[in-house]
């Protein structure tokens, strides 16, 4: 027998269903973030933990200058915000997940050459664009260093380019990762070199050095942030400086250009992005947070004792920046011929 429902009970469930309904919508609009999420303004942003999302391994340099504005940030935020280093495919795992989040403000990543210029034009596809982000501010920038274990016979430029040439493809360097921005400091070194180095990629900067350290590899190129402490206890060497102006923290250390490589100018640059459609209140406040940590003197101390320049500046201006990048990156790997899939 098929049961029969009443006018009376359908009217009742309908009424039901519109309660919880209105219910539902009361709830989402009293959680929190839920204004900016609905592009309504900053209101009291932020009202939780915010998410940081590093895409290279801990000990690297990204995740180093992450730290250290993230602790100056939760005192200027009072909330917690905390570092997710999600490393692997030159920063594009990383990038990929802050591009796909929530546009809410609660979920940043720590923009980088590799992942928001380099990958765009090493790969032919990337699961991700650069207009899926919405830039926040340039944090600051370091030149690249030519970095060799402590016992590795060459003393300078010239020095690894001869050995280079009289023993072609058996010198070694390792990256952080193939498409990031070691591997493509390396990629215009041998460019303008012309010399064939082996790139032997790894899954972060850490694990390429302790095998530089034991003698697999020969040298790397890398950050001050990353080699700083190593180098202090003698167990790495720089060589060169990238650029033409020497690093105030190893001020008896040539540049390539005093060494006589014209050309090799190499900065890595760390900066913040959001996703997208994130509201413009929210990535105001945002910049106002980390431009508000930058001034903080502790923190530009910390910043120049690893050899780091503090930048800042308008999303706008960070905006611009990337643009020149990605045309910037994209010459290099077009004429080193290391596109890939």
């Amino acid at each position: 027998m098929i049961k029969t429902v009443s006018s009376k009970a359908v009217r009742m469930n309908r009424v039901f269903r519109l309660m919880a309904g209105v219910l539902t919508l009361m709830a989402l609009a009293a959680a929190p973030g839920a204004g900016a999420q609905q592009g309504k303004g900053a209101g009291n942003f932020p009202e939780r933990a915010v998410r940081w999302v590093v895409p290279f391994a801990p000990g690297a340099s990204n995740d180093v200058i992450a730290r250290l504005v993230a602790q100056k940030l939760t005192e200027i935020w009072g909330q917690q915000v905390l570092i997710d280093n999600r490393g692997g495919a030159g920063g594009m795992l990383g990038a990929d997940i802050v591009a796909k989040a929530l546009p809410n403000g609660y979920t940043m990543l720590m923009a980088n050459p590799g992942a928001n210029a380099i990958n765009f034009a090493l790969r032919a596809k990337t699961p991700y664009r650069a207009e899926d982000f919405a830039p926040v501010i340039l944090l600051g920038w370091s030149p690249i260093l030519l970095v060799t274990g402590a016992g590795f016979q060459a003393n300078g430029v010239q020095d690894v380019i001869a050995m280079a040439k009289s023993r072609p493809g058996k010198l070694s360097a390792g990256s952080s990762g193939t498409g990031g921005s070691s591997h493509l400091a390396l990629e215009l070194f041998k460019m303008l070199a012309g010399v064939d180095i082996l790139h032997v990629p790894y899954k972060g900067a850490a694990p390429a050095i302790v095998d530089m350290m034991a003698g697999q590899l020969q040298m790397i190129f890398s950050t001050s942030a990353t080699v700083a402490p190593l180098v202090s206890a003698g167990k790495l060497k720089v060589l060169a400086t990238a650029g033409n102006t020497r690093l105030s923290l190893y001020p008896n250390v040539p540049t390539t250009a005093e060494q006589g490589l014209a050309g090799y100018d190499v900065l890595i640059w760390f900066g913040v992005s959001v996703p997208a459609a994130t509201p413009r209140p929210v990535i105001q406040k945002l910049n106002a947070g980390f431009q508000q940590a930058l001034e903080a003197q502790e923190l530009r101390e910390r910043f120049s004792g690893l050899g780091l320049q503090a930048q800042g500046g308008t999303p706008d201006r960070f905006a611009r920046f990337l643009m020149e990048e990605v045309e910037r990156w994209s010459k290099v790997v077009k004429a080193a011929k290391v596109g890939s899939e």
